[in-house]
């Protein structure tokens, strides 16, 4: 059972923050043709800004860190960071456009479809993080990104963990996604991987067990909790001494919004790490949230769950 309580230490997720413009259309739209859509909106989105969306309406502190734009489309973005109470303060600002995301929702097979647009957007790189407050943060996670520069990010944080109080240890998760091997090397000191089932099947792994032990083989971590989501197989789960679980998906009985839904799992599942579950427990809250979030638009809602 999740308790909660006040969070008094952050949460920190570093990524992307992009603006999705999002189509929510009948039926997928035919190559040039001229279509209305059944309803549209805008939200600020990408992997960590959208852990971090989640990670509030489940009564987290946190904060997110990426590059942000100065620009007047992105302050939208910057608005909603404030008005949900998520920290940006240690966010870098540049006055280079920033990234975007065309999405188009299609109702009748519940599929979505992501145009991502980044007009070579600044990479965060080690120098904003390095003079970051690591006593503020109970766990940092990490989207797959840039090895160099987070490896030195990551090698910051085991640094101070060598010299601060066992209770004030900062916990790294890693999230896999890009089809990108480099990005092996985040693994090797991050306490938590989330691997997505794309990059397994790229790797050659079929089931979502062959998925987290063939992992565990390919890395030199042979420590650390390994997750694999399987779509609606639910999750796979091997834990620090490789103990193996598959976790059953929660979809609702009818599926409104499958963009972010992964998102919604991984933050979920932090949360309830972060708040002393096993790893097992916590990757069952991370599904039961992720099915909710489907039955909806957008992440607004997940406050409504009940966590007993």
């Amino acid at each position: 059972m999740l308790h909660n309580e006040e969070i008094k230490k952050r949460i920190m997720c570093v990524g992307m923050c992009v603006l999705d413009i999002v189509h929510v259309c009948e039926k997928f739209p035919v190559e040039d043709t001229d279509k209305r859509c059944l309803r549209g909106h805008w939200q600020r989105g990408g992997n960590a800004s959208n852990n971090c969306s989640v990670l509030r309406q489940l009564g987290a502190e946190c904060e997110f860190l990426g590059m942000l734009s100065n620009s007047k489309g992105f302050q939208f973005l910057k608005e909603d960071c404030h008005q949900r109470l998520i920290h940006i303060e240690n966010c870098p600002n540049i006055d280079i456009d920033p990234p975007f995301s065309s999405v188009i929702l299609n109702e009748e097979n519940s599929s979505r479809t992501i145009i991502h647009s980044n007009p070579n957007y600044p990479i965060l790189k080690y120098e904003h993080f390095e003079n970051i407050d690591l006593s503020l943060y109970k766990w940092i996670h990490f989207e797959g990104r840039n090895p160099e520069e987070t490896t030195r990010m990551i090698k910051k944080i085991v640094e101070y963990n060598k010299i601060a109080k066992p209770e004030d240890h900062i916990k790294i998760s890693v999230e896999l996604e890009k089809l990108k091997p480099e990005l092996l090397v985040l693994t090797d000191q991050a306490d938590v991987v989330f691997m997505a089932k794309d990059l397994a099947i790229f790797f050659n792994f079929f089931t979502p067990k062959e998925a987290v032990f063939g992992l565990r083989n390919m890395i030199s971590n042979k420590n650390n909790i390994i997750i694999c989501t399987w779509s609606s197989e639910g999750s796979a789960v091997l834990d620090s001494t490789n103990n193996y679980e598959i976790i059953p998906a929660f979809p609702p009985d009818n599926i409104i919004d499958t963009l972010g839904a992964g998102d919604s799992f991984c933050a979920a599942a932090i949360y309830a790490l972060s708040n002393g579950e096993n790893c097992f427990k916590s990757v069952e809250f991370g599904n039961r949230i992720a099915g909710f979030k489907l039955s909806f638009y957008g992440y607004d809602k997940i406050s409504e769950f009940n966590k007993s």
